[in-house]
């Protein structure tokens, strides 16, 4: 099921630079959250972690510190696209004949009947428990690895995030139809200054409103060049996202 959990949930690749994105509305009913912070407040509590070099409050600040609860509202709503998306393509993969496809459109198609029974898998208690046997060892590996990981490429990027000042905090690609699932939730980019001259490094992530925690971080925080124009630097190794869904095995 780790697999799975790569597609569906979207898992961003270590801390890389990239460029910033928008995400595109339809609602599907998912009950919203009483705000108890802003977005704003959000990465400005983001940005002490990183001044403190705090690492625990990071992550108290994402769904890897809490329950399974909100980690299940984002999954329902990312199996909800891939499998509409899945089913979409494989309803057009069966209307050219078995004989009629290459090698590899037969293997694509296979691949998806495998894909989808595994989507439709994921829900059952015994799944989610696997899940929350792994919390523990999720946790520490933020701790005593990604966190120093994403300091390390902001570090490589040019910004000390113990000296930089926290900038212009964008939240013009927060909805509230996010992942199409009716939440509020979105892309939040943060600026940076330095001595005051604004930075070319930023830092992105991908934030949801729940309804007891309010806002939490939910996906791991990228760093980013907000040049829109030129040549981006290379993707960083993979590296594990300790703000997503627990991979199962």
């Amino acid at each position: 099921m780790r697999y799975v959990w790569l597609i569906f949930l979207g898992l961003i690749l270590g801390c890389s630079p990239e460029k910033e994105q928008a995400a595109s509305p339809k609602k599907t009913g998912l009950r919203l959250a009483k705000a108890k912070r802003e977005p704003k407040d959000l990465a400005q509590e983001f940005q002490q972690t990183l001044a403190d070099n705090d690492a625990e409050d990071m992550m108290m600040l994402s769904i890897l510190g809490h329950g399974l609860n909100n980690w299940k509202v984002i999954a329902q709503a990312r199996n909800a696209r891939a499998l509409e998306n899945y089913e979409a393509e494989l309803a057009a993969a069966e209307k050219k004949p078995r004989e009629e496809r290459t090698e590899k459109e037969q293997a694509r198609y296979f691949t998806l009947h495998s894909l989808i029974g595994k989507i439709k898998q994921s829900n059952t208690d015994e799944f989610w428990q696997a899940q929350e046997a792994e919390l523990p060892n999720l946790r520490r590996q933020f701790m005593e690895q990604q966190y120093l990981q994403f300091v390390l490429a902001l570090t490589e990027a040019g910004l000390n995030p113990e000296a930089a000042k926290l900038g212009k905090i964008d939240t013009s690609r927060i909805t509230d139809n996010y992942l199409q699932a009716g939440l509020n939730g979105g892309t939040m980019i943060l600026h940076y200054q330095a001595d005051d001259e604004d930075l070319e490094t930023g830092v992105a992530f991908e934030c949801v409103e729940f309804q007891d925690e309010g806002w939490l971080i939910v996906g791991q925080p990228k760093v980013i060049r907000h040049t829109a124009i030129g040549p981006q630097p290379e993707t960083q190794p993979k590296a594990l996202d300790p703000f997503s869904v627990p991979a199962s095995e």
